[in-house]
């Protein structure tokens, strides 16, 4: 571990945890805080706090804060709202620093949460208690197992991407965002009662292990100023992803329901103001975590020189449309690697570009990773920046008969098949591969190719897009064609 001059440091690598709130009724949603800390294993001492239990999980519980005689370095408050002033006190009497508050119900809540909200906002402030939340699910740090959330994490990816969020619309998600993306860290700054964006970003920007930020925004509540500043500085070292909601008046309003903080920001001054950083500005959620996903898999190409692997002609069309549409061309093959794709042509001549896979592969079923093989010099060709491929169908199809099992031969196959796109992954050129279809199935290979770091989307434009992204960022950054 790398100590961080960052007051947000402490809450990324606390060694200790007390839960308040911790529960044994697994029907409650904070029995999950402290059955993911247990399950996961967090690398440091956790304290249930719960006045009518002795053991939570497994551990040894306590009454109350006082009760713990070991070091808390960080607490985090799951209780009834109008409960949570109290903790607030007694960890000032115990000179605890650091507090997460995950319940809601401040000043998203009507009169009466607002003056709650402020009150403890005023007493953290005087007595110097940094505090994230209310209306939080984090922090998340996964070289020490450190989750916080009301899902049970079956397991996850460490990589180098870190999330900041404002709101929770990530929490149904947790499950497949740990095991489709690399996390590094996550910071959701709820009602942003102290921790705001501001601090979120400089902590990024100073963390070596995050190579990719990616931040959801609903309101700027730090200094706009110096949020554009530190923006502009990181966003050239390190890809960085902004969603910015509340971008309607409808959509501030609907903010203020469930954060308090009205976003009053012109979106027009906030956009202009995004594209004289380098950062990367999604769209909607879907942009979001396509960009986040391809940027924490691959670096971005050298050139908008493109190269697509289609599945059907329609397919082929659709992709062309798309690279043409984000400023990509394609590429024009060099003499040897056309001699390569053309010893898998069909009976007749067809287009090196986009290559129609498809109607190629009907020729080679009795032996595919030959067949791809031979396709794995278009990402090697110097005339090639990056390549789009449509996922083949389902190779089980073709490799096993109803109900047949896999055997040690036919699984040798499966895993050559994959080793094909993996090395063409690893070409380094970028390299994505979008759906052929929505199937159970698939979804298993989907999983496979993305345990290898090979980003997969739903379709060819969505690919194509977010490759696109990573072109543009190289020319913002100042990387030559």
């Amino acid at each position: 571990m790398e100590k961080i001059d960052h007051f947000l440091d402490g809450f990324f690598w606390p060694k200790s945890v007390a839960i308040v709130g911790a529960t044994n009724n697994s029907t409650k949603t904070n029995y999950r805080l402290t059955q993911n800390l247990v399950s996961l294993g967090y690398k440091g001492k956790i304290f249930p706090v719960n006045p009518k239990e002795k053991e939570i999980l497994g551990v040894k519980a306590y009454q109350r804060l006082g009760d713990i005689q070991d070091g808390i370095d960080m607490v985090v408050v799951g209780i009834r709202p109008e409960l949570v002033l109290d903790i607030v006190k007694e960890c000032d009497e115990l000179g605890i620093k650091r507090l997460v508050i995950v319940t809601g119900g401040f000043s998203e809540a009507g009169a009466g949460g607002k003056k709650l909200n402020e009150e403890i906002r005023a007493f953290v402030k005087a007595k110097g208690i940094r505090t994230l939340g209310p209306n939080t699910l984090t922090p998340t740090n996964t070289a020490i197992n450190l989750v916080l959330s009301y899902f049970h994490l079956k397991n996850y990816k460490r990589g180098g991407l870190s999330f900041g969020f404002q709101s929770g619309f990530y929490e149904p998600k947790m499950n497949w965002i740990f095991s489709h993306l690399g996390i590094n860290k996550m910071l959701d700054m709820g009602n942003k009662i102290d921790v705001n964006e501001v601090d979120a970003l400089e902590y990024f920007s100073l963390d070596p292990s995050t190579k990719v930020i990616a931040m959801h925004i609903e309101s700027l509540q730090g200094d706009g100023r110096k949020f554009f500043k530190v923006l502009k500085e990181v966003s050239q070292e390190k890809p960085t992803i902004i969603l910015k909601s509340g971008r309607t008046g409808a959509g501030s309003r609907a903010a203020g329901s469930h954060t308090g903080a009205i976003a009053r920001e012109n979106d027009v001054i906030f956009d202009s103001m995004i594209r004289q950083t380098a950062a990367i500005r999604a769209q909607n959620v879907e942009d979001f975590f396509d960009l986040a996903k391809i940027f924490e898999y691959l670096d971005p190409p050298r050139g908008g020189r493109l190269a697509i692997l289609t599945m059907s002609g329609g397919e082929g069309v659709m992709a062309t449309d798309a690279s043409e549409m984000y400023d990509f061309r394609l590429a024009d093959l060099g003499p040897e690697t056309i001699e390569s794709v053309k010893r898998v042509f069909p009976p007749w001549e067809i287009p090196v570009n986009p290559f129609d896979v498809g109607v190629s592969m009907q020729f080679h079923l009795a032996n595919l990773p030959g067949f791809f093989s031979s396709l794995a010099a278009i990402p090697k060709d110097e005339n090639v920046d990056c390549m789009v491929m449509q996922m083949p169908p389902n190779l089980f199809d073709f490799v096993l008969s109803d109900g047949q099992a896999m055997s040690a031969e036919t699984q040798t196959l499966v895993n050559d098949y994959i080793q094909v796109f993996v090395d063409m992954k690893n070409s380094g050129k970028p390299f994505a591969i979008w759906r052929a279809g929505m199937d159970a199935q698939e979804q298993m290979m989907v999983d496979i190719f993305q345990s290898h770091c090979v980003p997969v989307f739903p379709s060819s434009v969505r690919a194509v897009k977010a490759m696109a992204a990573m072109n543009r960022y190289r020319k913002r950054t100042s990387q030559k064609e």
